[in-house]
């Protein structure tokens, strides 16, 4: 299993090799969410890394409109593409300025938001052609799903094993205006201005998100970091091609080096968890089962929810005193003229009923209404819309 880590200083560089990283990116301003290497540095820093051995990757994760997208294609001509060993994209203009430009040039193709399936991620494959080095995929994949995927596509995978956890991206500068004391649309973000604060919720209890606002727009993170460097064994059961560690927010650079010692002998790193180093908050995010679906049901009326024995169908039109508007479902029974109904409402009440009347939608008199049709019956009290009807 490779590694894979970002750097903005040659220390870091240094540390990163000496430590066995097998490759850095390094995130130009101008085309990296959280680069922080000036464009006027970053072409003499790519040499400088060159030649210390290391593999290097350019960093153009940002998302562009057609306007961004021009003037940063404009600046592209000043790198010095011959020290850079492959290019990692997000934004599909991007892949294709790189096929197109720089061909034969290796690309990893950033595919974490919006892929969650497979036929999806063969089709990237299949679009990014032959120069596809890499797929970096979305840590909501859960283990077995990951195995799964890694089986089923040609290009090595790649996933964030160490570091912060975007929740919420918006181009929109939403911290300076408030910093700054001016609207949002005044205010023009430049490659020096970078803000950072926590930001807490007025709906629910929850606080200490990370904020960062910068060029790019204000971005959002998760409390906790995602933090997998104590389940590396599974990591390399399941194949995992490259393990990526983001520890730019982290003031302690040197803990790259127990991590990398982590990924590279797993079993070793089991006699001691990582995570009592760690010095931020984490999870394990969705490795062991995405359980992300898991409050739809209390999101819903349990007591509206189908029992299907004897279910005939739904009451749509109450008029007190006069009748029940009921709308036939089933389609093995009907509603007959004499049969015993259970009928329970949204709030939990159940109640019991004769049919003693019956009619069409024309106001005729039946003895039988089936499946797509609407009949009415003698009204009951305490029976609302959408309460659910059976045969006794």
């Amino acid at each position: 299993m490779r590694v894979s880590t970002y750097v903005d200083h040659l220390d870091e560089a240094v540390l990163a090799k000496e430590a066995g990283v097998d490759e850095v990116i390094l995130g130009n301003m101008l085309f990296s969410r959280f680069g922080k290497i000036s464009p006027n540095r970053y072409s003499k820093f790519c040499r400088e890394v060159k030649n210390i051995k290391m593999r290097v990757v350019f960093d153009w994760d940002i998302l562009m409109t057609e306007k961004v997208f021009k003037e940063r294609s404009a600046e592209l001509k000043h790198i010095e593409w011959d020290f850079i060993d492959a290019i990692r994209v997000q934004d599909p203009g991007a892949l294709n300025w790189v096929k197109d430009n720089l061909p034969g040039k290796p690309i990893q193709l950033i595919t974490e938001t919006g892929n969650h399936n497979l036929i999806g991620l063969k089709k990237w494959e299949e679009i990014a052609g032959a120069d596809l080095e890499r797929l970096i995929l979305s840590i909501e994949l859960p283990k077995d799903k990951l195995s799964e995927y890694i089986k089923a596509l040609r290009t090595p995978v790649e996933i964030l094993v160490a570091g912060r956890i975007l929740l919420f991206y918006t181009p929109r500068n939403l911290i300076s205006p408030y910093i700054l004391d001016h609207d949002d649309d005044k205010t023009k973000a430049t490659l020096e201005s970078s803000y950072e604060l926590e930001g807490s919720s007025e709906e629910s209890p929850h606080k200490g998100f990370p904020l960062l606002e910068n060029l790019h727009g204000t971005f959002m993170f998760n409390t906790k970091d995602q933090f997998l460097l104590d389940h590396c064994d599974e990591l390399e059961q399941v194949g995992l091609g490259v393990a990526r560690v983001d520890l730019r927010h982290i003031a302690d650079k040197n803990f790259l080096i127990k991590a990398v010692n982590a990924l590279k002998s797993p079993l070793h790193n089991s006699i001691h968890p990582l995570k009592d180093d760690y010095p931020n908050p984490i999870i394990r995010g969705f490795f062991h089962v995405n359980k992300s679906d898991v409050l739809f049901k209390k999101l819903k009326n349990q007591r509206t929810q189908r029992s299907d024995d004897n279910y005939i169908g739904d009451v749509l039109d109450v008029k007190k005193k006069k009748h029940l508007g009921i709308m036939i479902k089933s389609k093995d029974l009907s509603l007959k003229l004499g049969e015993k109904l259970i009928l329970k409402t949204p709030d939990g009440k159940v109640k019991e009923l004769v049919v003693s009347e019956l009619k069409n939608s024309s106001d005729e008199t039946i003895d039988c209404a089936s499946i797509n049709s609407i009949a009415f019956i003698n009204h009951i009290s305490g029976v609302s819309v959408k309460t659910r009807v059976y045969r006794q």
